[in-house]
C-alpha cells in the first residue's frame, strides 16, 4: 500500500506524529533544564556551606546569602518541574509518537493486525486504534494537568507494593 492512497495517513496520523514528538522534544528540554539546574545548585550550596567554615567573619555572611539563594533556587526549580510535570510530559509525548508511528508502518507493510487483504478493513481498524490512541492520551495528558498530585500518590502506592 501506497501511503500516499491513504489521506488519513498524510492528514491525522503524520500530523500527530510531528505534534507528539515536538511536544516530545519540548518537554524533555525543559524536564532537563530544571533538574540540571536543581542538581548545580545543590551541590553548589553544599560547597558553598563547606567553604564557609574557612573564611573570616566578615564573608561568612555572604557565604551564608549565597547558600540560602542557591538552596531557594533548588526548591524553586523542583517545585516547578513538579507543577508543570515536564518529565511525565516527556514521557507521555514520547510514548504516543512511537505508538502512533509504530502503527503507522504496521499498517504500510500489512503486518499485525493489518495482515487482512481487505484493504477497507484494515484502513477502519487504523483509524480506530489511532483515534483510540489519540483519545486516551487527552485523557491521560488532563490528568496530569488537573490533578498533579495523583502521580505523587501513585508513586507512593507503587513502592509500597514492591517491599
Amino acid at each position: 500500500m501506497n501511503e500516499n492512497d491513504f489521506d488519513y495517513i498524510n492528514n491525522r496520523v503524520d500530523d500527530q506524529i510531528e505534534y507528539f514528538d515536538k511536544s516530545a522534544i519540548k518537554n524533555q528540554k525543559k524536564y532537563k533544564f530544571f533538574k540540571s539546574t536543581a542538581i548545580a545548585c545543590n551541590i553548589l550550596t553544599t560547597m558553598t556551606i563547606a567553604l564557609a567554615f574557612t573564611v573570616t567573619e566578615d564573608f561568612k555572611i555572604i557565604m551564608g546569602i549565597i547558600a540560602l539563594v542557591l538552596s531557594t533556587i533548588v526548591l524553586a526549580t523542583y517545585q516547578i518541574e513538579e507543577f508543570q510535570n515536564y518529565g511525565a510530559k516527556w514521557e507521555k509525548f514520547r510514548l504516543v509518537a512511537e505508538q502512533l508511528r509504530s502503527e503507522k508502518y504496521l499498517f504500510l507493510n500489512n503486518v499485525g493486525r493489518y495482515s487482512s487483504n481487505n484493504q477497507e478493513e484494515n484502513r477502519k481498524m487504523l483509524v480506530t486504534v489511532i483515534e483510540n490512541i489519540i483519545k486516551g492520551t487527552d485523557i491521560s495528558y488532563f490528568s496530569l494537568i488537573v490533578d498533579p498530585g495523583k502521580r505523587i500518590e501513585k508513586r507512593l502506592e507503587g513502592l509500597g507494593k514492591d517491599y
